[in-house]
Parts: C-alpha cells; structure tokens; sequence
C-alpha cells in the first residue's frame, strides 16, 4: 500500500504462496494500462483480492481467510481482529490517493462483531460501528480503540512514508 508502484511478479508470488495454503484455490488476473488486479477464489467465493490503479489501492480479504493478512504484511490487523473476535465476516483496506484518505472496513457477523467502518484523513478520522458493547465478558470498545489507532499508523504508513 506504500506508494503506488506495483511489482507484480512479488504479488504474485505472495497470492501463489496464499493459493498453495489452499487446495482447490486459483488465481485469477486482470491487468489493463490503469488498473493491475489480482485474487485467489475458492470455487466463485473470492478470498483474497487487490486492486491496484492510479488513484486507488484496495485490499479485500474474506473472513473465511483471515490468516492470509499476516502474509500480506497486515500480521497488526490480524492481530486486533482474532483477539478481539472470531466472527469477522470479511475486511477491506483502502487507500485513496486523490483524497490521502484511508478506509478500512469490516464487516462482522452483526451478532458478535460489529460493522465497522474508519476513515483517516490527514486532519480528520471517523469511526463508526453498528454497536458498542462493554460487557463482563466482551469489550467492543476496546476493538473500536484499536482499530482507530492502527488505522492512524497505517495512514501515516501508507501517505506520509510514500
């Protein structure tokens, strides 16, 4: 996510490592003059995709597949969400150039985990989530918390070092 040059054969190798993880999985590439795209699927359900173009870089993984962030380079994410839950859905990491905004998106079982969407921009960040609940033996708010400021490093990460 770092800048916007992209080389492919190392995504490549890093979807092909992902594939072997997976039996039965393929890849599947698209690459037009401004858009590089590539995903690892299981039968039609996509577990991994990226999306690379002059404006935006976007990072899909499927909940079923959620292990694949350490390989990505997002071993951090990965992290806050299986402590903090086991009923993520799928996540999605944005970074779009025009507006040096980043987004990450996950989505929860809505039972357990909530949705929740962050935005960082370079003065402004929002974080939301379908629910908040503290309980004895559950603490949304404390996922909430970390998310936010891992999505703060990332922002700084994937704009400032670019």
């Amino acid at each position: 996510m770092k800048g916007l040059s992209l080389d492919l054969r190392e995504v490549e190798e890093i979807f092909k490592k992902l594939s072997s993880m997976v039996p039965g999985s393929k890849l599947v590439t698209a690459f037009t003059e401004s858009t590089s795209y590539i995903a690892l699927q299981l039968n039609e359900e996509v577990l991994v995709d990226l999306r690379v173009s002059t404006a935006v870089v976007e990072l899909f993984v499927s909940g079923r597949f959620l292990n694949s962030l350490t390989e990505l380079g997002l071993a951090d994410l990965y992290s806050i969400l299986t402590k903090s839950s086991s009923s993520i859905k799928s996540v999605a990491i944005s970074k779009a150039v025009p507006s040096n905004t980043l987004y990450l998106v996950v989505q929860g079982d809505g039972m357990n985990t909530p949705n929740i969407r962050l935005m960082v921009s370079k003065e402004l960040y929002d974080l939301s989530s379908s629910f908040c609940r503290i309980s004895p033996t559950e603490n949304t708010y404390t996922l909430l918390t970390n998310i936010l400021e891992l999505g703060k490093k990332y922002f700084d990460e994937f704009f400032r070092s670019a």
